[in-house]
């Protein structure tokens, strides 16, 4: 019988095999971008559901000609922010929860909570602004998956050659998801109204969890797709000869103190306060500031996202092919291009009038096209530096995204009340400036190489030291309880 089962086994995934040749890792890593990109749509999908509501006279009455607005600026803020404060939230048991059962159950639980959270909002919303904060709080909880997937996938499937490619590529999603849901929120809105935004992303995102769910494996090894040749390339550089058990003890103590990481993290705030700055509100600021028409706005605004992807893409690509420069150096110059320049086309952008919005949208698509260089800086130190952790440390970069998101709604809407070129002036100046901060930062305190705490010899260390503790405390048990034993003796005779 066994005779029977193994030659079937074997001819099936022979034939699997020669579905994807040795790329079978690509195939996950896209299938991954596109349920990243979906859970970072549905929460982006509102910023744009909210133009079209304000644009949508149907609810007022036949005879009205001033439209609906849905939600006050205030409100609009507590939307984004209660993202914010769910991501927050579910980070560290999210990175807990990725450490011990890994990315495949964890990361299709949270995309199916988004999904189904997603398809409730025009419902919630109908209900009151509480039931809708409260659905938008299961979406900004299911993003806190986002990061420490793209750590503990490229720890786990990449190949130590191509490590900038797939960094780049999982976090393109960022600019990936507003390049996609803008027009197509815009073509939504015009053909079915506001609740179509929200119900075909919803769908979509349950079609790629359950997909995800049904493909990904945990690791290489276990996957029917993998050869040997292609598992042989992914083990390259990878730690074998620990135990499983000691790399889910994540060194906390040893991270948190190593000012390489900090400086990653840092970095992380900067880049986040600029993305999210452009592509929260750059719907906003191309239909109220600029004065594009609410059925153009949609494409206008995934322009900068969009150039901000390939750019993602091409930085991660040279970062690879870049021999001749160590990695610190190459972290410090991709960094210092996508920051330094960002701020500077940021700063011309505020000092520019709206006469010629065209140019405009020309110098806010370049600040977001050189932030894509990112993916040769911060986004691939963190992998590089932490290596088996990295679902830990790039898990963190997460922390970027949500702070920002918590305060840039508040600092935008408090600087743009009129929504004026004169008030989108501050905001514009102070992005740069804290883009230029966090950037020097990162350039006095990374380093090229893995830190100790990701090499055998300090889990050794770290696994014999816990030996020795448990044998001293163990005799001192046993010393404490002879002496007692001793101590009973003479009352015993």
């Amino acid at each position: 019988m066994a005779d029977a089962v193994f030659p079937t086994q074997a001819t099936a995934q022979t034939r699997y095999i020669s579905l994807f040749g040795t790329r079978t890792r690509f195939v996950i890593m896209v299938l991954i971008l596109l349920c990243l990109t979906s859970i970072w749509s549905n929460i982006l999908a509102f910023n744009f559901a909210v133009v079209c509501m304000d644009d949508d006279t149907s609810e007022v009455g036949l005879n009205s000609t001033t439209p609906k607005t849905h939600f006050t600026s205030t409100q609009n803020s507590l939307a984004m922010s209660i993202v914010a404060i769910a991501a927050l939230l579910g980070n560290f048991p999210i990175v807990q929860l990725v450490g011990m059962v890994g990315i495949r159950t964890v990361f299709a639980g949270m995309g199916i909570l988004s999904a189904v959270a997603t398809l409730l909002i025009p419902l919630s919303i109908r209900m009151g602004f509480y039931y809708f904060l409260a659905v938008r709080f299961l979406q900004g909880f299911a993003f806190a998956a986002n990061f420490p997937v793209i750590g503990s996938f490229c720890a786990k499937w990449s190949y130590f050659k191509q490590n900038g490619l797939f960094v780049s590529s999982l976090v393109a999603y960022v600019q990936l998801s507003p390049a996609i849901t803008m027009p197509a929120s815009g073509a939504l809105c015009s053909a079915f109204k506001w609740p179509s935004i929200f119900y075909a992303h919803g769908a979509v995102s349950l079609v790629l969890f359950v997909t995800y769910a049904l493909f990904y494996r945990n690791s290489p090894q276990k996957h029917p797709f993998v050869g040997n040749v292609e598992l042989k390339k992914i083990s390259i550089g990878k730690i074998a000869t620990v135990d499983k058990r000691a790399l889910k003890k994540v060194p906390y103590s040893a991270i948190l103190k190593t000012p390489a990481i900090w400086a990653v993290w840092i970095a992380a705030i900067g880049n986040f306060t600029c993305v999210n700055m452009m592509f929260l509100f750059s719907p906003i600021y191309l239909s109220k500031v600029l004065g594009f028409p609410v059925h153009s706005t949609g494409i206008t605004a995934a322009v900068p996202p969009f150039l901000q992807f390939l750019s993602k893409l091409i930085c991660g690509a040279i970062s690879d092919r870049l021999k001749c420069i160590p990695e610190g150096i190459k972290f410090r110059i991709f960094n210092s291009i996508a920051f330094i320049g960002s701020a500077i086309f940021l700063a011309i952008l505020a000092f520019m009038d709206v006469s010629h919005k065209d140019y405009n949208m020309i110098v806010l698509g370049c600040a977001a096209a050189m932030l894509g260089a990112t993916t040769g800086g911060f986004f691939k130190a963190g992998p590089v530096l932490s290596k088996q952790y990295s679902h830990f440390v790039t898990g963190n970069i997460s922390l970027g995204i949500t702070i920002t998101m918590l305060i840039v709604p508040f600092f935008v809407n408090a600087l743009t009340k009129n929504n004026t070129q004169e008030e989108w002036k501050w905001v514009f100046l102070i992005t740069g400036a804290v883009m230029v901060v966090t950037n020097i930062i990162f350039c006095i305190f990374v380093k090229g190489e893995p830190c100790e705490w990701t090499s055998d010899n300090f889990h050794r260390a770290s696994s014999v030291a816990d030996f020795e503790s448990n044998n001293v405390r163990n005799a001192a048990n046993t010393i404490s309880t002879v002496s007692a034993n001793l101590e009973d003796v003479p009352e015993k005779l």
